[in-house]
């Protein structure tokens, strides 16, 4: 079994192009807790040692790059709805509060789009961003602005340390009727919603994927854990349907020590409720060159190497 494509990459930043024009007045010291507080893509990617992938190379050690690959450009593109304010100066200053816009849409002409940022002091040592990029048809009012992206982040201790949030609300333009569904990439997502935590390690980033009830791939959760010495994890869930139009429920579970060796097992449940009737249909562990050190299939009961070389 392989896992869908929750969400194509191609297309996300489309929407917002038009925040990059060229700033105008001047650049304020006062504006940098909104620049910092801002994430970057370190914060959130997955990071595993091994990069190679060889024809020969096990084949969940394939999947797992493949997923870690998907779980990073998605989050490059939710990161890059969020550069395009980094550095650039706000539109106008209201105490706390910084706003980018509003601008008129390229595409969509009858669209104009806005970027509002709070300040919000938590505790001396703490404190809270929260960020909306909203669309609204033009000539309406200030309640028609309706949001395609929320987040929120509470800093710990230092700018670049803490713990953040971004939603992706991708049914609620819809149904405000703006034509996201031009967009091949989001199409068929109702929302997505990321979590993440730096504070300690590990780091932690959770990415939660609903799509509409009509796609074949309904749901998916990501979810990441980075030790301090380079070793992680990376859990990915899917519900869906099968070809024959069976619900199914999937993991893959993946593990890796620093030099990048490690074990995924992929195991599915056909029956969503009876959870605790999933089946292992396959493990493969490797090593640093990821070729497989032990295989085992279901399907026809293979099993290939030695399970004592498995590092899990």
């Amino acid at each position: 079994m392989t896992s869908k494509r929750l969400v194509t990459r191609s297309g996300f930043l489309s929407l917002i192009a038009v925040l990059l024009l060229p700033a105008c007045g001047n650049y304020s010291n006062e504006d940098l807790d909104f620049q910092l507080a801002l994430p970057e893509q370190t914060d959130m990617e997955a990071k595993m040692q091994l990069s190679v992938t060889r024809l020969d190379s096990a084949e969940y050690y394939r999947a797992t790059r493949t997923a870690i690959t998907t779980f990073n450009g998605m989050v490059v593109e939710l990161v890059g709805f969020i550069d395009i304010v980094r550095g650039t100066t706000p539109t106008s200053r209201d105490g706390d509060q910084r706003t980018w816009g509003p601008f008129p849409s390229d595409t969509y002409p009858g669209w104009e789009i806005r970027v509002v940022m709070q300040r919000t002091a938590v505790s001396p040592t703490l404190l809270q961003m929260d960020y909306w990029i909203q669309l609204r048809q033009v000539g309406q009012g200030d309640a028609a602005w309706v949001s395609l992206l929320t987040g929120r982040y509470i800093s710990s201790g230092s700018a670049r340390k803490g713990q953040g949030e971004i939603h992706l609300l991708a049914n609620d333009v819809r149904l405000a009727g703006y034509p996201i569904d031009d967009d091949p990439g989001l199409v068929s997502l109702d929302h997505l919603d990321l979590a993440y935590d730096n504070t300690s390690f590990p780091i932690t980033v959770t990415m939660n994927v609903v799509n509409l009830p009509t796609a074949t791939t309904t749901a998916g959760l990501y979810q990441y854990f980075q030790n301090q010495d380079g070793s992680g994890q990376m859990l990915f869930d899917w519900q869906g349907v099968t070809d024959t139009g069976a619900q199914v429920s999937a993991r893959m579970q993946s593990e890796w020590i620093g030099s990048g060796a490690g074990r995924a097992d992929l195991i599915v449940d056909l029956t969503p409720n009876l959870p605790s009737q999933s089946t292992t249909l396959g493990i493969d562990c490797w090593g640093v060159d990821t070729l497989a050190t032990y295989s085992y299939r279901l399907e026809g009961n293979l099993a290939l190497g030695d399970p004592a070389s498995c590092l899990f």
